[in-house]
Order: C-alpha cells, then structure tokens, then sequence
C-alpha cells in the first residue's frame, strides 16, 4: 500500500512524504506512525519560521532591568 502525507500551510505545500508500507499491521501502523511525526515535527517548524519576527517594545528597556524600588505608602 502507498501512502502519501501531503502538509500545506497557507496553500503551499510545506511536506510531502510518500511511502510504500508493507507487512504486519503492527510494522505497518509503527511506519505510518513513524511517517506522520516525521511530518508533524517539519509542519511545525515551516509554522515557526514563516511567523512574522517580535514586534519592536514600546520603549527601550533600562540597562538594569531588575524590580525598581517603590515609595514607602503613608
């Protein structure tokens, strides 16, 4: 049996995977398994780099970053 796992993001094809699996059903179910986070995993990271990078912060951070001392209240 052939078996084809095609992934698309946004329409174009990220991944595709074609391959004949023969056997037991258990060799068979451990391929197709084996095919689909093989897939998973390459789906996931088209994902990643195709978002868009961070936006710029609002404003620039301060050189110690750290918790800054408040008022003592009344």
């Amino acid at each position: 049996m052939q078996v084809e796992i095609t992934v698309k993001i946004d329409g174009q094809v990220v991944r595709q995977q074609m391959e004949q699996v023969s056997g037991t059903l258990e060799t068979m179910e451990e391929t197709i398994d084996t095919m689909s986070r093989q897939v998973a995993c390459a789906a996931l990271q088209a994902s990643v780099d195709a978002s868009a990078p961070p936006r710029p912060l609002f404003r620039k951070r301060a050189a110690n970053s750290g918790t800054k001392d408040t008022k003592p209240g009344p």
